[in-house]
């Protein structure tokens, strides 16, 4: 298999002062100042394979501090938030956790996480191999509160073999949203008496971080400028009636019958032969119970030169402003995010990752080679990232999924469903 070293492909990085160039040359060391024993909590959401890597990543950082002992946790992606919101009611956040761009404005707006800017000013925390074009979505009013350890975004998933079998040319290229929709009702015409049966995908419809992508393509956005909503009824309406088709000749998997696969990934499992999900999870799906190969295009558009796509600040980290010990939660962060080790310990099952030295640490061969170079395209192509979204964001895309879900299940009709959400969204933003 062949290897290779990893470079950012051309991208501006951050000018940071003298003494944040100074931290560069002992950054990603995690070396501890002091002997006073001191305990830091963290936590993080993901599943036993994160853990596994985090874990690891705690020992190193034990092992260059000895006085530091790293207590952790972890849960699923719902079950982290309202843990976390429960502990920021009480005031006691862990000293570290990691954070998702759609909560920034949440917790950073409210003084709940500190800002991060004093330890980037010190050398603490070195973002000086950070693109610029990311930062800005991890500031608040202008304070940075989050440090990103990678760069997400969206791919366009196929399971190559399984579209072979079932006889469905597999894309290549530019789709337009109705060239990929024809392709997703192709693969469910063909895949109905397949065993297990197939559908072409799960319901992309219902997923925010897709939405925002079409949306960008009209030239509009997720929220405006002053924190509103930035689409229409019209908007959504135009959106979720792609659905209908999709139902009806399963283009899309039944969601019921999606249900009863209690949470396994679709794909994964070899139900579904195409998915809109961050290319990351390239992993994931291709250790799913079905195996298989996939490739990896960028997501449809109808005009190729306006994608609405950008490389999106992933896994940050976070330090609670009630943290007794904020110097050493401050180094934990700067190692998790620089550390080469640290970096050879994740690979890129967390994305690619922000810092270039955590990056050059890696040699990619396999699923990881196979990443980097659909990273290397998305950042080709990607614009500049938004700014976080306003406070109660999160809650926001909760109920847009739901609402779509209850589409799906026949639950609520289209134009009910819309009204629902803009008769809820709008009260829920802050």
């Amino acid at each position: 298999m062949s290897t290779r070293k990893l470079r950012r492909p051309g991208v501006a990085i951050l000018a940071v002062g003298a003494l944040a160039a100074l931290g560069a040359c002992s950054g990603g060391t995690g070396a501890g100042g002091g002997d006073e024993d001191v305990t830091l909590t963290f936590a993080w959401w993901g599943d036993a394979s994160r853990a596994e890597r985090y874990e690891k990543a705690i020992d190193l950082y034990e092992d260059k501090n000895p006085h530091v002992t790293v207590q952790s946790s972890y849960a699923s992606f719902a079950d982290y938030w309202t843990a976390r919101n429960t502990e920021a009611a009480s005031g006691s956040l862990p000293d570290v956790f990691q954070m998702d761009v759609t909560y920034l404005s949440q917790y950073g707006g409210t003084g709940q996480v500190a800002p991060l800017d004093e330890f980037v000013e010190d050398g603490t925390i070195d973002i000086s191999t950070f693109p610029e074009t990311v930062m800005p979505a991890a500031k608040v009013d202008g304070k940075l509160v989050g440090i990103p350890t990678s760069t997400g975004g969206i791919a366009n998933f196929f399971n190559t073999g399984l579209m072979k079998e079932l006889g469905v040319d597999v894309p290549e290229g530019d789709l337009t949203w109705d060239e990929y929709d024809a392709v997703l009702s192709q693969v469910g015409k063909a895949g109905a008496d397949h065993d297990p049966q197939v559908s072409g995908s799960t319901q992309y419809t219902q997923i925010w971080t897709v939405f925002e992508i079409w949306l960008a393509q009209q030239g509009k956005s997720l929220y405006t400028a002053d924190g509103a909503l930035g689409f229409t009824e019209a908007d959504l309406t135009a959106w979720w009636e792609r659905a209908t088709p999709l139902f009806e000749d399963d283009g899309f998997i039944d969601p019921k019958r999606q249900e009863q696969l209690n949470g396994a990934d679709v794909l994964g499992s070899g139900v579904t032969a195409s998915e809109l999900s961050f290319y990351n999870f390239l992993v994931r799906f291709s250790e799913g119970s079905a195996g298989g190969e996939f490739t990896m295009t960028l997501p449809p558009a109808d005009d190729a030169g306006n994608r609405g796509l950008y490389l999106k600040p992933s896994l940050e980290l976070s330090m609670s402003a009630n943290s007794e010990h904020p110097e050493e939660a401050a180094k934990f962060i700067d190692f998790i995010a620089n550390d080469p080790e640290v970096s050879k310990e994740f690979g890129l099952s967390r994305g690619a990752p922000i810092s270039q030295p955590a990056l050059d640490a890696l040699e990619t061969e396999g699923l990881d080679q196979q990443i980097l170079e659909y990273w290397e395209q998305l950042s080709e192509v990607a614009g500049d990232t938004p700014p976080p979204p306003p406070e109660g964001a999160g809650a926001v895309e909760v109920e847009f999924t739901r609402i779509a879900q209850d589409i799906g299940f026949g639950s609520t009709s289209l134009d009910d469903g819309v009204r629902e959400f803009f008769s809820i969204a709008p009260g829920m933003l802050g």
